[in-house]
């Protein structure tokens, strides 16, 4: 959970590096989709694994490269060019907040006063980030709304991988189908609107954060995935909560952002939130053997 959460927390600088000299989200969301599939497509060979093409397959990857690969990557990019990267990985908060609320509507999990308890101190921890007078104060509410799909997404698509993937199935292929699903469908869009994002060398500083953004991607998304499996789609989402204390570190780290006293007293409070929530594993609908 850590490991997901902290290096996840780099992609929002890197998406800033990588909008700057003007590449267009279709692009970028392309490159995600078919550069990170093609890598692993070439690890499964390289594992002599296959890529499943069964209906049950094939509707998780469709369904997750939509909702969890193409929704967020485009929601990111987009929110790049207009708020910083310490707000965009602060906004990860969210997802187990969502991913807690989708499993109750579902009946996949169970009403815990402690459990929501915790979410709600998590909730806080964002809100004093936010609040007037703070260093990250938000100041422009539509590209909040746009930056929110990228927790929404991945909320949705915790919930569905987590109660319909197929049992036995490796990390590494689910990821692979997803993503490179993702690519395929951007593909007719990028071409179309005419968005195609060259990457020449020498690598730009912008295309060197497109390549690593698809490697980060990879690293994480496998993992969590095997979260996924291993201990549910809440305690998998809470990975988040690390996406927005290395998310900040990141950004100012790569990109000379500032935060003052407001970062430190919410980082005390999500931690403490943190603490106060204990998963319950949900079974899977669907076995594939």
């Amino acid at each position: 959970m850590v490991f997901c959460g902290g290096i996840w927390g780099l992609v929002p600088a890197l998406a800033k590096t990588a909008t700057e000299d003007g590449a267009h989200p279709f692009g970028l969301t392309w490159w995600q989709g078919i550069g990170g599939g093609a890598i692993l497509l070439i690890i499964l060979a390289i594992r002599r694994k296959r890529l499943p093409l069964d209906k049950v397959h094939l509707q998780l990857y469709v369904f997750c490269g939509l909702i969890g690969t193409i929704m967020p990557t485009l929601a990111l990019f987009y929110a790049a060019e207009h708020i910083s990267a310490g707000i965009m990985a602060m906004l990860m908060a969210t997802v187990p907040i969502a991913a807690y609320i989708l499993s109750l509507a579902l009946r996949i999990d169970k009403f815990q006063v402690m459990r929501t308890l915790g979410i709600a101190l998590g909730v806080l921890a964002v809100a004093l980030l936010v609040l007037p007078g703070s260093e990250t104060s938000i100041t422009d509410p539509l590209w909040v709304l746009v930056a929110l799909l990228v927790p929404l997404g991945y909320a949705i698509e915790n919930v569905f991988v987590a109660i319909r993937s197929p049992r036995g199935t490796d990390a590494t292929v689910l990821v692979c189908g997803m993503v490179l699903t993702g690519g395929l469908i951007m593909t007719p869009v990028m071409l179309a609107t005419g968005t195609w994002y060259p990457i020449t060398w020498p690598l730009s500083n912008a295309e060197l954060s497109v390549l690593a953004i698809f490697v980060v991607n990879i690293l994480s998304y496998g993992m969590f995935i095997a979260l996924i499996f291993a201990a549910g789609p809440v305690l998998a989402s809470m990975s988040g909560y690390f996406t927005v204390l290395t998310g900040i570190l990141w950004g100012m780290a790569l990109l000379g952002e500032s935060h003052g006293l407001w970062f430190w007293v919410a980082l005390v409070t999500m931690l403490a939130g943190m603490a106060m929530v204990q998963e319950r594993k949900v079974e899977r609908t669907v076995t594939v053997t």
